[in-house]
């Protein structure tokens, strides 16, 4: 169905609005420009898993990048599989940006080699001001990174923090990724590595770290301690905690710790909730005693938890210190999205909404293009909530724009503390 006249009267009001697109994992822009770019750029990243789903190998699909391989061939190994996945929310964006920015209306047999030569004419210095600056009139992207060397006037850079996710062994936690030069005998040792990690990330100009919402336990020191000594002696179950809790007591505290630092230093502490491409999901209400444990610090609830929402919804309900961040949903489905955004507005007061976070990136391409298309995809259906409240007299076509532009704009850049004009 074509949108109405008010649908897409909202639409292009939204085009005009300058946005934070509050969750990317894009490198900096000559990671893009460092290899070739093809059609299959434009499948990197979540379409991975729609082709796996459809059939595809894993070995076949890293094959789409092999430019040393003719392109027609890869194609021809492709094709079959684009059929099946075309119709999926992940696949869209690709279509969308491959008529904005390329001019072709359609990705088939006929375009494919087209496509791929206008993208690699495109390829060149400023492809990131081009796609997200004019095309999008996105200000900044808070991207999630593994250092500040993104940091840029586009690109903001959200951490990894240094928790216990991945610490397995003595050697793990003595020389830790985040600090490598550090010498570490003891849990202080690593408490102040953090706040070191810390204080530079913030000084560098990161706004955020990202954690994922696990079980977490009741912090205590003394039992960090003994899991810490026990650790050092070799013990590698001192990593784990009771049968089937999903805690421990060594990451518990210095999870606790390091987010009492971040909310000391006016840092957010992004969640990574929900989907993450396996039936292990990320449950929002798992990081809720970390929430109300820190009542001064803000949370950004990343994927409004899909599928389990109003889990997270009703963290935002209940917890002033929390928002919830609709970045990767309109991906997802724009249908759950559109019924998600349409239940916050009853649920939440408006400040503590975030429109949109395309969260692109990928060790096979960066597909910065598919950022159009997402914010697209986040346009229509921001869209399509409005224009129904509109036309049952719940508000006017001027509290809807203005609602719109504090969800891309003024709530992210609150939440984070940015200083945009």
């Amino acid at each position: 169905m074509s949108p109405s006249k008010l649908q897409q009267s909202l639409f292009e009001a939204m085009e005009k609005m300058q946005i934070v697109d509050a969750h990317e994992h894009l490198p900096d822009e000559k990671v893009r420009l460092g290899g070739p770019a093809d059609v299959f750029t434009l499948f990197s990243h979540y379409t991975r898993l729609d082709l796996f789903q459809a059939g595809m190998s894993e070995p076949d699909y890293r094959s789409l990048f092999d430019r040393g391989t003719p392109l027609e061939v890869r194609w021809k190994r492709f094709a079959p599989f684009w059929e099946r996945i075309r119709w999926t929310c992940f696949s869209r964006p690709a279509l969308i940006a491959a008529e904005k920015f390329y001019g072709f209306n359609d990705i088939n047999e006929k375009t494919y080699q087209g496509i791929s030569a206008a993208m690699q004419e495109a390829n060149t210095p400023g492809i990131y001001e081009r796609v997200l600056r004019k095309a999008c009139n996105i200000r900044a992207c808070l991207t999630n990174a593994y250092a500040t060397d993104v940091k840029s006037d586009l690109l903001i850079p959200v951490l990894w923090p240094p928790l216990m996710y991945d610490v397995k062994t003595w050697e793990d936690l003595c020389h830790p990724v985040f600090d490598p030069q550090a010498r570490i005998s003891s849990l202080d040792d690593y408490l102040a590595a953090s706040e070191r990690y810390l204080l530079k990330a913030k000084a560098e100009g990161a706004v955020a770290f990202k954690m994922k919402s696990l079980p977490h336990g009741i912090p205590d020191r003394r039992k960090a301690q003994e899991s810490f000594g026990q650790l050092k002696s070799g013990a590698v179950e001192a990593l784990e905690g009771p049968a089937g809790s999903g805690t421990n007591p060594l990451r518990d505290y210095l999870t606790d710790e390091f987010i009492k630092l971040a909310g000391l230093n006016e840092m957010v502490i992004a969640v990574h909730t929900g989907f993450l491409s396996t039936l292990q999901h990320h449950h929002a209400m798992d990081v809720a005693p970390l929430i109300m444990r820190h009542p001064d610090v803000r949370f950004d609830v990343y994927h409004v938890g899909y599928p389990r929402v109003r889990e997270a919804l009703t963290l935002a309900k209940c917890q002033p210190n929390v928002w919830t961040n609709f970045c990767g949903t309109y991906l997802l489905s724009q249908r759950f999205a559109q019924a998600a955004l349409d239940e916050a507005i009853d649920l939440l007061p408006a400040s503590k909404i975030i429109a949109f976070g395309a969260d692109y990136g990928s060790p096979y391409g960066v597909p910065v293009e598919k950022v159009y298309g997402h914010l697209t995809m986040a346009r229509e259906a921001i869209a399509r909530v409005l224009a129904k409240r509109i036309e049952e007299g719940r508000m006017t076509q001027a509290q809807a724009v203005d609602l719109a532009r504090q969800w891309f704009w003024d709530n992210p850049k609150e939440l984070y503390r940015l200083n945009l004009q």
